[in-house]
């Protein structure tokens, strides 16, 4: 890759899955990737420590990137999690950790680049949305709407920052095989084998579960990714997957 070519990334919840994989592939091909992590322990000087609910470690971590590289090309946000249950058992609790990390925690990261990339007048923002963004999802209500507003968001906020010369785009993965089902969180009297929902829920979820494991190879994401950035003149919506 010619330094033309070459981009500085930062890849939000780049410990595994999505995050991972074009993290790795992004590296393989010459960028200059930094990832992030709630778990990392300082061992990779690329994967850096960062809640996306705390703006702190963000901040931190977009300083220590800017230190080393003296500019920032491109955010991936791709850090969130996955709660599941009926829409109405699960606790409020719950809901908001959803929107809090995958609303919210991308909103939290985008702030703290928007400063730098308009001083440097370029830059492209990547946020990692869902079919989910698209249409609902039965029993993952709170991610859908979750999903729902990274859309709209990112729609309005690609309007603002083209006067700074900064893109705004969407990738909407279908099913992927990841590490997803492992990870996912229950929330309500259904995922517990109890209360009304409970039939309904057991069907939809071996559904979305099957979906998933037999989902496509997670590497294509990681390889549109490297395209997008490439492009002199970026889309808004990427659609991939089944």
């Amino acid at each position: 890759m010619t330094n033309q070519n070459k981009r500085v990334i930062l890849i939000t919840g780049a410990s595994s899955g999505i995050g991972k994989a074009c993290f790795d592939y992004l590296t393989l091909v010459g960028h200059s990737v930094y990832g992030t992590s709630r778990r990392a322990d300082g061992s990779d000087p690329q994967m850096l420590k960062v809640d996306v609910t705390e703006r702190s470690t963000i901040e931190h971590a977009v300083q220590k990137i800017l230190d080393r590289e003296g500019i920032l090309d491109v955010l991936v946000n791709n850090a969130g999690i996955s709660i599941v249950g009926a829409a109405e058992e699960t606790t409020e609790e719950d809901a908001r950790r959803q929107m809090e990390t995958n609303f919210w925690g991308a909103v939290n990261v985008i702030n703290a680049v928007l400063p730098y990339m308009r001083d440097q007048k370029k830059g492209h923002l990547i946020n990692v949305s869902s079919l989910a963004g698209l249409f609902a999802i039965p029993y993952q209500v709170f991610y859908t709407a979750s999903k729902h507003a990274i859309e709209g968001y990112s729609e309005g906020l690609r309007m603002e920052l083209r006067q700074f010369n900064i893109h705004v785009s969407l990738i909407e993965p279908g099913d992927f095989s990841t590490e997803i089902s492992d990870n996912r969180e229950f929330s309500g009297a259904a995922s517990e084998g109890r209360g009304e929902y409970h039939d309904h829920f057991v069907k939809t979820k071996k559904i979305i579960i099957q979906g998933e494991r037999d989902g496509a190879d997670v590497m294509k994401i990681a390889k549109l990714m490297n395209r997008i950035i490439q492009s002199p003149s970026p889309g808004l919506r990427y659609t991939l997957g089944n």
